[in-house]
């Protein structure tokens, strides 16, 4: 099918065939695009709001500057995609094949993955503020720098990951499994407080 609006509206793109496209600079609003094939499209600065994605084909895509804006995504797959300089706000993802997938620079405000796994990606510096990671695998990710206030993370496994200058809320410490993650050193102090340990001055030798 070839694009030849800027802007479609409440348009039905169920089980349409976009593969290998250059999408660029499209408006969608409230699009249905249920089973649609994107594999080995491209869009750069191309706008998805408040669409549906369900069982469509994500996978070996790429997407730059490009938004998705309370979208939904079921038994979506995205494995082999790249997203950069990306705002995912809000959008949600159920069932779906993640991995792997590479983000660069982008927001995920809000976004949930819950109970998907994301295990070995890098993460690193992404916005992730109050988002929706309750049950992920994020096992071995790369998390430095990035932003986790906010987010839900009960149960979230974060065995071997880099949380180094990462910043989360109070309750991140005790929600997570943290063991075997890797912390700096402010964070181990923050760490040790919210399990309820007093961290105090090395005693010195021969003190009572």
């Amino acid at each position: 099918m070839e694009l030849t609006e800027k802007r479609y509206v409440d348009e039905d793109f169920t089980e349409v065939d976009l593969r290998d496209q250059e999408i660029d600079g499209i408006e969608f609003v409230g699009c249905d695009f249920a089973g649609a094939s994107f594999v080995g499209s491209s869009t750069n600065g191309t706008s998805f709001q408040d669409c549906s994605f369900d069982s469509a084909e994500m996978y070996r895509t790429s997407h730059v500057s490009t938004s998705f804006v309370t979208c939904r995504f079921r038994y979506t797959p995205f494995h082999g995609t790249s997203m950069t300089g990306c705002r995912l706000t809000g959008s949600s993802f159920d069932d779906c094949r993640l991995i792997p997938l590479t983000f660069v620079d982008c927001d995920l405000t809000l976004v949930s993955f819950g109970g998907l796994s994301l295990k070995g990606s890098v993460l690193a510096g992404l916005r992730l503020r109050e988002a929706n990671l309750n049950g992920s695998d994020l096992r071995d990710c790369d998390l430095r720098r990035a932003d986790l206030t906010g987010a839900r993370t009960q149960g979230t496994k974060l065995s071997g990951a880099d949380l180094r200058g990462a910043t989360v809320s109070p309750g991140f410490w005790t929600s997570a499994d943290l063991r075997g993650a890797r912390v700096d050193m402010e964070q181990a102090v923050f760490f040790a407080a919210a399990s309820g340990l007093y961290v105090g001055d090395p005693v010195a030798p021969g003190a009572a």
